[in-house]
């Protein structure tokens, strides 16, 4: 912390130049390859930086800092071709090969749909199939004349071949694909045998959420509507919603509560940290169980990148805790971040990625603080003693101060996620406020009483299981019912888009610069709070165009 109390995360200096590096490289592959100005930047950087080390003060301080920089800059820029290289593509017209995928990712299928797809790299092919091997490929097959695959498994596949279009507009699946480096896919196609099994874990974790879904589906088989939303709340299985669901979600930007993300994990953390404690378990070792656990929970829904991102977050922030090390929320996400970037480089260009940190950023940023100031305004009868306040007045008070931050927590994350949902979605959701300040906390109610009917579940009790799913019914039915309805208010969302690709990502990088000019420690209580929601505006204004 530093002495004013406003967090400090010194590793921005390294993770902040290392993106823009990764930006670099992925925009001109040409400037990624090294050449004699790379090592020459580099060797100076270098030389800088070890010549100031040797001094605490004047030019010195400031040239090891640009020194940094330098190097991290440089590092993302060679990074990305080294660790996540683009595929070679297919060079030619379309045509049948048999390949042998090693599976990475299956997408959940629709019940209508007659085909299962998703994502995996090529280990071994036959004639112009060998050509495909090493890349990573988006594959689809036919359900009825497929054998059904695993996450992990090796198996043989017969189809067609043909390089994906790279993508033109700011939004879509085929953005989502490029971002990962998925150059090619494989369709028309049948996957005919597995040559190698998956490993034991994975098998393991399938096993697991099959019956855990048999458990969140316990006395709910008569209510198809409310089961499929719970299941894709706790599971993740978004492909079990209704088109009309999904569309009601969407549109009013609360559809972020069905992936297995920040607010799953969170809860989930919190709900397993409490019961460890109810028991007595000391804090030290509840967390290291607490965040075993709470892996092997993100494994078994399915191991989402998303789900993943939030349990590293919570991992570095608990690590700083169990190990006594100083440390707080940003320098935490800063770790995690970069500790990302290292082990995939693509993860900065997917929307997931860049919405999931952002909104963090953003809630640490200035939602944390926005809540502090707006809570210590939150004085109702100030002249009167609190000692002679009463219940009443004691319980207004706690409830004004909890809806005022709820409120200062939802309109940060509102202001950074409205850039990508616009880039990405094509939605202007101006109703998401509201939304997410009734939808979170019923969300949080189902997704507590979801977990507590898993544990009565695995644990025989099938009575407090049944009892459980009944109560999150309840609530899934009230959501659902308030999400449809309000998307049918008018002003709660709008079409809308860039007006090229690249303001989306200038657009959200605009709004966080002013979020954190914003939370200046140095201004006080002159922080000037409305800038972020200025600096949107100016840029919707300048960059988006309502259809």
């Amino acid at each position: 912390m530093s002495p004013s109390g406003s967090p400090r995360a010194p590793l921005l200096w390294i993770l902040l130049p290392f993106m823009a590096g990764l930006v670099v490289a992925g925009n001109f592959p040409d400037a990624a390859v090294a050449g004699p100005w790379h090592w020459g930047l580099a060797t100076t950087g270098l030389g800088v930086g070890m010549a100031a080390a040797r001094r605490e003060h004047g030019w010195t301080v400031h040239a090891s800092g640009a020194a940094v920089v330098v190097l991290s800059g440089i590092a993302g820029l060679l990074w990305l071709p080294l660790r996540a290289p683009a595929g070679a593509g297919w060079p030619h017209p379309p045509r049948e090969v048999s390949v042998v995928l090693a599976v990475e990712q299956l997408f959940p299928p629709t019940p209508q749909r007659k085909t299962f797809s998703g994502l995996a790299h090529v280990v071994a092919g036959e004639n112009a199939g060998r050509e495909l091997i090493g890349q990573r490929v988006y594959f689809s097959a036919i359900r009825r004349v497929s054998v059904s695959p695993e996450i992990s498994g090796h198996y043989r596949y017969v189809g067609l071949v043909e390089e994906l279009p790279r993508p033109t507009a700011a939004q879509g699946f085929e953005r989502y694909l490029d971002g990962l480096g998925v150059r090619v896919r494989l369709q028309r196609g049948q996957v005919r045998e597995q040559v190698r099994p998956a490993t034991w874990f994975r098998q393991f974790c399938a096993r697991a959420q099959n019956r855990l879904e048999r458990i969140l589906r316990l006395g709910l088989e008569n209510q198809p509507v409310p089961a499929s939303v719970y299941a894709a709340m706790l599971l993740g299985e978004k492909a079990l919603l209704e088109e009309e669901q999904e569309a009601a979600f969407m549109r009013s930007g609360v559809f972020h509560i069905f992936s297995i993300s920040g607010l799953h994990v969170g809860v989930i953390a919190l709900a397993i940290l409490s019961g460890l404690v109810l028991v007595r378990v000391p804090p030290r070792l509840a967390r290291v169980i607490g965040l075993g656990v709470l892996g092997l929970y993100v494994q078994v829904t399915g191991g989402s990148t998303p789900a993943e991102r939030a349990f590293l977050m919570i991992a570095f922030v608990v690590a700083a805790r169990v190990f006594r090390l100083p440390g707080n929320p940003l320098a935490a996400l800063a770790g995690a971040a970069l500790v990302t970037l290292l082990f995939d480089p693509r993860q900065l260009f997917s929307t997931g990625f860049q919405m999931s940190y952002s909104v963090v950023t953003a809630l640490l940023v200035l939602g944390v603080p926005l809540s502090d100031r707006w809570t210590a305004a939150w004085r109702p009868w100030r002249d009167l003693p609190e000692a002679g306040w009463g219940r009443v007045r004691l319980t207004v008070r706690w409830v004004g101060r909890a809806v005022i931050a709820a409120v200062a927590i939802t309109w940060a994350a509102t202001l950074a996620s409205t850039p990508s949902s616009i880039g990405n979605f094509g939605l202007f959701s101006p109703g998401a406020l509201l939304a997410n300040l009734v939808i979170v906390p019923l969300a949080s109610l189902a997704i507590i009483a979801g977990f507590v009917a898993l544990l009565a579940g695995l644990a025989g009790l099938s009575g407090i299981a049944l009892v459980m799913n009944h109560a999150a019914a309840v609530v899934i039915l009230v959501m659902d019912w308030l999400v449809r309805r309000g998307t049918e208010m008018p002003g709660m969302y709008f079409a809308a888009e860039f007006r090229a690709p690249w303001m989306g990502a200038a657009a959200l990088v605009v709004v966080l610069g002013s979020m954190f000019l914003a939370a200046n420690p140095r201004l006080g209580r002159n922080a000037p709070y409305w800038l972020p929601l200025a600096a949107l505006a100016a840029t919707m204004i300048l960059s988006v165009k309502f259809p």
